[in-house]
C-alpha cells in the first residue's frame, strides 16, 4: 500500500512516536521510537546495541508505527497509525542510514547530535553509524487521538485475528490496582484481548532522559485486567556527568561487540 502524502507529512513532523508488534506467543508489545520515513515508508533505525531485539521485531508478523504525541511536532502534523509488516535491512557499514536517514534523526533526537553531528564526530564514533533499519511495509492507516502534552497513553490489543488493534487512550477513571478502563481519544470501541498500555515522558527539548513504562493485560469491553504494572510513570531524574559517560561507553561496547560478533 501506497503510504498518502498526509501520512508521511505526519511522521516526518513528529518527533517522537510508538512502535507496538505481535511477539512471537502473539503477545502484544510497544516502546517509544523516534520515527523516521525510508523511500517514503515509516521506518525506524536500531543502533546495533539492539541487534537482537531488531531481529526479533522483523520476524513479528504484524507491527504499527503510532504518532500521538503532539509535542515538538512540527507542520502538518496529526495523529496516525500505519499498520503492516516489518521488514529488516541491516545497514553494517551505516551507509544507507547515512545517506538517508542521518538528518532525520539529528533533526529529531539531538542525543544523536553529539555523535554524529560532524564527519570528525562521525569519524570517532564509527560504531553509531551502522544501523538495523526495520521498514513497515504499510497495510493499513488510521487515525487516532492527539495525545496532547503527552497525556494518554497507546494500546496495543492482540486481536482474535492474530491482528493488531492500536489506537490512543485515556483513563476516565480513577486507576485502580487490578483493574483499569481506557476510552479511545478518537472515539472507537476497543478490541478485546491480551493487551499493553505504553506511556512515556522525556526531558524537552534535549531528549536526554527518556523513560517509557507500560501496563499489561487482558482488555474486555474497555476494561484492563491488569497483570502487571508499571513501578515508574513519570520522567527519570536528570543524569550527572558520570552516568552520562559511562551510558555512553556501554552503548559504544555493545555496538562494537554486536559488530564484531
Amino acid at each position: 500500500m501506497d503510504v498518502g502524502t498526509d501520512v508521511r507529512r505526519a511522521i516526518q513532523a513528529a518527533t517522537v512516536g510508538e512502535l507496538a508488534w505481535l511477539d512471537r506467543e502473539g503477545l502484544p508489545q510497544a516502546r517509544p521510537v523516534t520515527p523516521l520515513l525510508l523511500d517514503d515508508r515509516p521506518a525506524v533505525a536500531f543502533p546495533y546495541a539492539e541487534v537482537s531485539f531488531a531481529r526479533r521485531l522483523a520476524a513479528a508478523p504484524v507491527a504499527a508505527l503510532v504518532v500521538s504525541d503532539d509535542r515538538l511536532t512540527g507542520r502538518g502534523w496529526r495523529p496516525v497509525a500505519a499498520t503492516g509488516r516489518p521488514r529488516l535491512t541491516e545497514d553494517r557499514d551505516g551507509t544507507l542510514f547515512a545517506e538517508q536517514l542521518l538528518n532525520q534523526e539529528l533533526r529529531k533526537y539531538p542525543p544523536a547530535r553529539a555523535l554524529i553531528d560532524s564527519p570528525l564526530l562521525r569519524r570517532e564514533h564509527w560504531w553509531y553509524l551502522p544501523r538495523l533499519i526495520v521498514v513497515l511495509d504499510v497495510v493499513t492507516t488510521i487515525e487516532v487521538g492527539a495525545r496532547v502534552g503527552g497525556v494518554g497513553e497507546v494500546l496495543a490489543v492482540a486481536r482474535d485475528d492474530q491482528q493488531l488493534y492500536v489506537d490512543s487512550v485515556t483513563r476516565p477513571d480513577r486507576e485502580g490496582s487490578k483493574a483499569v478502563r481506557v476510552e479511545s481519544l478518537a472515539g472507537r470501541v476497543p478490541a478485546n484481548g491480551p493487551a499493553v498500555l505504553l506511556g512515556h515522558d522525556f526531558a524537552a527539548p534535549d531528549l536526554e532522559r527518556w523513560t517509557p513504562w507500560t501496563t499489561r493485560g487482558e482488555l474486555t469491553d474497555g476494561l484492563l485486567t491488569v497483570t502487571a504494572a508499571p513501578t515508574r510513570t513519570a520522567v527519570a531524574p536528570p543524569l550527572g556527568l558520570w552516568r552520562r559517560l559511562t551510558r555512553q561507553r556501554r552503548l559504544a561496547r555493545a555496538c562494537q561487540d554486536a559488530l564484531n560478533g
